[in-house]
């Protein structure tokens, strides 16, 4: 690193674009070692802000060498890595990341492939260096890279503008895609440039990771994405990951416009150490979950039917948040570096990420209001691509403010937008019309006594919509358990919450049945026919205790069904749109 003689300030990355918290990984740095000279240099951390150390550089000395090692078990098995450089460098105080330009050298094994939006300069056996990039560019740039690998074009025809499927796997059997799954890929970049008329990268990278032995989830850059498939090796090999791994790409996707593109103004910072304020995040995610599932049944990567199903779960979940109550959505969104690591128990009373999934019927209500005041000449379409589809082909970030986004809308549609936004947003309660959007489309929220495809998926295969695994009766009982029988969330005020159960518990058995997920069930379909409570008994602390619960409803599940006499608006939201002539 070229420096100046005297007081140098520098900085680990803390605030990771997408992460919307101070989450960089500095705890697991390890071996610090700074040279210039030919000699080693003394550095400092700071007492207050660990993210910083501080040096001085001797007379004379105007390069300085920095190593470190970062250990990452979740990124990395012996055929496979996933690189974020943010975890492995340093940069300066005192300087935008824009004009701090790193060339950044990549050895791997020399049998392996390797992907990433950013470009080439020279490989040979085993060691890529890469062209000389900004700071900030580099940290928006991961790459993967493994034994086992695959590249698709899904480039449209007759565009310029590239387009790749990249994976990685555990073993060559976990790439393998098939043509129907590949179509939707192909699909969804056709369908994205039919919604926003433009695109804002040199060329993109699906950059997609297919391992059981990895961290599991996505994160958004600007010319790529960071994928790992929550099915892990088996998510196109088996329909139910599918279905749940469908809508990762896709929303990963549209954050290339809404997030990286077209960024709120306070979530943008010239560096990783000013702090973040997240307040319009339910637009940063709401929004891209919205747009981002819908393009994924636009695609064919989902039916209409699973889009419902998602939907209904997500409206469940959100109906049966008396959180809601007390704590409006904006807080989550100020409080979102505490909401992303908070912990299920009493999610449903405290509340969590709740800009994703609320955000998603908030937008869906946006829309709604849009076709009706409109009489169906107008949607949500031309709102995104008036927003996002300036400057075709740039990639310099925009930002926006509320009262940016409130005159886009009214562009599209003239509506007291403030009002009805903030009503959403600071209200608690029934004054937030919840199911709004739903109720306009042509669709109601009900519950059965039978759960959905996509919640069979979750309860069998998946991680849940709370990122966890487990058996959901939240909708009757009020609980949550994992597949083992741990309580893992009580719905506050609910019939098992009345009864005495809390978060950690240890389900025993249902009526004198040893736990299981049938017996549970079955004791709920008992307690509705027979009218009389359930007596489940649980351990807690190393105490075992019977407790009564007063429930006789029956089995619910959510599902969304037709509104006789009305216009199927879902139909027209989800059907696949004529192509855009651009690139």
């Amino acid at each position: 690193m070229p420096v100046r003689p005297g007081a140098l300030t520098l900085y680990y990355p803390k605030y990771i674009p997408g992460d919307h918290s101070p989450d960089g990984p500095i705890a697991d740095m390890m071996g610090l070692e700074i040279t210039g000279g030919g000699q080693r240099i003394a550095w400092r951390r700071d007492a207050v802000d660990m993210f910083t150390f501080h040096v001085t550089v001797p007379a004379g000395v105007e390069r300085i060498d920095i190593t470190f090692q970062f250990p990452a078990p979740d990124r990395i098995t012996p055929n496979l890595m996933g690189l974020e450089w943010n975890c492995v460098a340093l940069y300066q105080a005192g300087y935008p990341t824009k004009v701090q330009i790193y060339q950044p050298t990549l050895v791997m094994p020399a049998d392996w492939h390797y992907a990433s939006a950013l470009k080439t300069e020279e490989s040979s056996g085993g060691r890529t260096t890469f062209q000389p990039v900004p700071f900030n560019t580099l940290v928006d740039s991961p790459v993967i890279a493994g034994k086992y690998f695959r590249e698709i074009d899904v480039t449209p025809p007759g565009s310029s503008v590239h387009r790749s499927l990249d994976m990685v796997g555990d073993d060559a059997a976990a790439l393998d895609i098939s043509d129907t799954q590949l179509a939707g890929y192909r699909q969804l970049v056709e369908q994205a440039q039919a919604l926003f008329h433009s695109h804002h990268y040199r060329n993109y990278h699906f950059l997609l990771t297919l391992s059981d032995y990895v961290s599991r989830g996505g994160l958004e850059h600007h010319q790529s994405s960071d994928d790992r498939a929550r099915g892990g090796t088996q998510m196109f090999a088996d329909p139910a990951h599918f279905m749940l791994d469908a809508s990762l790409l896709p929303h990963e996707y549209t954050h290339s416009w809404n997030g990286k593109f077209m960024r709120p103004a306070q979530l943008w910072q010239p560096d990783f150490e000013t702090p973040e304020h997240a307040q319009m995040i339910w637009v940063y995610e709401g929004l891209t979950v919205y747009l981002g599932d819908m393009l994924t049944a636009r695609s064919g990567l989902w039916s209409p039917e699973t889009w419902r199903q998602v939907v209904a779960y997500r409206a469940a979940n959100m109906a049966h948040r008396p959180g809601r109550e007390w704590r409006p959505l904006i807080d989550t969104t100020i409080a979102a570096p505490l909401t992303y690591g908070s912990t299920t128990a009493w999610a449903n009373w405290r509340r969590q990420t709740d800009f994703y999934r609320e955000g998603e019927l908030l937008w869906l209500a946006v829309d709604m209001k849009i076709r009706t005041l409109s009489h169906d000449r107008r949607s949500i379409d031309d709102f995104a691509q008036r927003f996002f589809g300036v400057d075709n082909g740039s990639f310099a970030t925009h930002t926006y403010t509320f009262k940016d986004l409130v005159s886009a809308l009214n562009a599209v549609q003239p509506c007291d937008w403030a009002k009805f936004l903030q009503n959403w947003l600071d209200g608690t309660g029934d004054h937030v019309p919840l199911l709004s959007g739903i109720d306009a489309s042509g669709w109601r929220l009900v519950y059965t006594d039978q759960p959905s495809a996509y919640q069979q998926a979750h309860e069998n295969v998946g991680e849940g919509e709370l990122s966890r695994q487990g058996v959901d009766q939240m909708f009757s009982v009020g609980l949550f358990l994992s597949s083992g029988g741990k309580v893992e969330d009580v719905l506050w005020n609910g019939p098992a919450f009345k009864a005495g159960f809390a978060p950690g518990m240890q389900l025993v058995s249902i009526d004198g049945h040893a736990y299981s997920t049938q017996a549970l069930r079955s004791g709920i379909v008992e307690a509705h026919q027979d009218r009389q409570p359930l007596r489940m008994t649980a351990t807690n602390d190393g105490v075992t205790q019977t407790y009564t619960v007063d429930y006789d409803g029956g089995l619910k599940f959510p599902h969304l069904v037709r509104i006789p006499g009305t216009i199927d608006y879902l139909q027209q939201i989800l059907a696949a749109k004529p192509l855009h002539s651009g690139s």
